[in-house]
């Protein structure tokens, strides 16, 4: 939805001991007054819309609780339409299947939603016609930056949108300085997180199944991987695949059937992992006595899979939020920033175990 007031983003609230306590946002406001969002935003900017006896309860109230507006409220406030943009050049069959992109962008609307923002969403397809979107809507006003997902090598979108004078955020693996937002997620962490699980399991050979190599962050994760697994004594094997479950289940045929097969299989999503542990199954390799499997992203997939999938939640909501805020405070004037995004967590489940005694 459209906000048509100006915005008011969050804050935390102060006590009187200097402590951090709950953060209170426009929504907490409203609620205490029993009042609307739109109405709490009036009366913070000083718009009409709202009798000065409301007014003034709403500015009690935010002193009250210690409420002050931040820099990505100016942001909100200067723009022009307190819309963001996003355009996915993706199969929308596999987006709506795969938790990274579902879980950022649930975390992106919570924090739009909170600030009275919209977003305006467009899956393309894997035709290249997200260049094209991109170029539209910003030559037509309809948004105030937009968030880039899936950084290419030399990427088209970054010269074209900074040509067009349009912020951006990229969420990526790298950090150029090339003048544009960065939310930088390296997959190092992951992977130390991975191999050392593996590594104290006694593994000594696994198989890596990525996405596609045209990724920087899979270029990155293939490059890390092999080198940390090299200087933990561990052999790497990868795969080339698309985040389909069809490639995972064909990806890992294709390993199960070699002479020497690894005792571990690190897949690059989670629907890549449970096509794999399903094949395992239809195989008759039983996971984890024969063969670990292990997934880069962790979702509701890996939870109820028999065995549970070990995997590594990347905190994907709270990207969305921090690519968001991000986008605002540059629209505000900030330029140059790189945030790094919160350090995943891995969940151990019994899809991982020690290696087979007679491969150690």
């Amino acid at each position: 939805m459209r906000g048509g007031s100006d915005e008011i983003a969050d804050e935390e609230v102060i006590s009187s001991g200097g402590r951090r306590s709950q953060r209170v946002t426009i929504s907490d406001l409203a609620r205490r007054l029993d009042i609307s969002k739109a109405s709490v935003s009036y009366a913070l900017n000083g718009r009409s819309g709202v009798s000065a006896e409301t007014r003034q309860r709403v500015l009690s109230l935010a002193a009250e609780l210690g409420f002050h507006p931040n820099s990505a409220a100016v942001a909100l406030s200067a723009s022009r339409t307190r819309t963001i943009g996003i355009v996915i050049a993706r199969d929308p069959a596999l987006i709506s299947t795969e938790a990274f992109y579902m879980r950022t962008l649930v975390g992106i609307e919570q924090y739009l939603n909170e600030v009275d923002s919209s977003l305006l969403l467009r899956l393309t397809g894997e035709q290249g016609q997200d260049l094209d979107v991109l170029r539209r809507w910003s030559r037509q006003g309809r948004v105030d930056g937009f968030i880039l997902f899936d950084e290419h090598n030399d990427d088209p979108r970054i010269p074209a949108l900074k040509e067009l004078g349009v912020p951006c955020v990229v969420v990526s693996s790298n950090a150029p300085d090339d003048g544009v937002g960065r939310l930088i997620s390296s997959p190092e962490q992951t992977v130390h997180l991975l191999v050392d699980h593996l590594l104290e399991l006694g593994h000594t050979d696994i198989a890596h199944v990525s996405g596609p190599f045209s990724f920087v962050h899979e270029q990155l994760r293939v490059q890390l991987l092999k080198e940390h697994a090299e200087r933990s004594g561990i052999r790497v094997t990868h795969y080339e695949g698309s985040y389909r479950y069809e490639d995972g289940a064909a990806l890992t045929r294709q390993v199960l059937a070699t002479e020497n097969r690894p005792t571990a299989l690190v897949l690059g999503n989670d629907l890549m992992a449970v096509a794999a542990l399903r094949v395992a199954v239809e195989l008759g390799t039983a996971v984890p006595e024969e063969l670990s499997i292990l997934a880069w992203d962790d979702s509701p997939l890996c939870e109820l899979a028999l065995p549970g999938i070990t995997a590594v939640d990347q905190q994907n909501m709270e990207r969305g939020r921090m690519a968001a805020d991000l986008l605002f405070r540059i629209a505000a004037g900030e330029s140059g920033l790189h945030w790094e995004t919160p350090a995943g967590v891995l969940h151990v489940r019994a899809s991982s175990a020690a290696a087979p005694r007679s491969t150690r």
